[in-house]
């Protein structure tokens, strides 16, 4: 009998040089850089900061990857569809569409529609 080699992925290592670091470790990195770069000055809303850094980036590349599809998007990213729509909007993300023309001859909208006083017979 021979014996068969297990067809089973192995995991990368580490320092595989096949992508970039896990985001983990990328964030760690930037955020001890940041506060060696500080020099015993002080540092206030360093939370919402790095928030700020890393949100945009990441709607950016998860509505890329998507195709601009918001439904996908928040289901993605395990937000509310009108949230996702708040924060692109605050980063500048949003694509509105250019608002309808009105065709001629077409009542506004916001207009209503009289009614003409019925003509009785007598």
């Amino acid at each position: 009998m021979t014996s068969t080699k297990s067809k089973t992925p192995t995991k990368k290592t580490r320092g595989s040089s096949a992508g970039p670091p896990p985001l983990r470790d990328s964030a760690a990195e930037a955020v001890a850089h940041f506060l060696s770069t500080l020099d015993g000055e002080a540092c206030s809303d360093l939370y919402d900061m790095v928030l700020h850094q890393v949100e945009e980036p990441l709607l950016r590349a998860v509505m890329d990857y998507t195709q601009q599809n918001q439904s996908h998007a928040s289901a993605m990213l395990g937000l509310n569809r009108g949230t996702l729509r708040k924060k692109l909007r605050q980063y500048g993300l949003l694509t509105e569409p250019a608002p309808a023309k009105r065709k001629r001859g077409t009542r506004a909208a916001d207009k209503p529609r009289q009614q003409r006083p019925s003509k009785r017979r007598t």
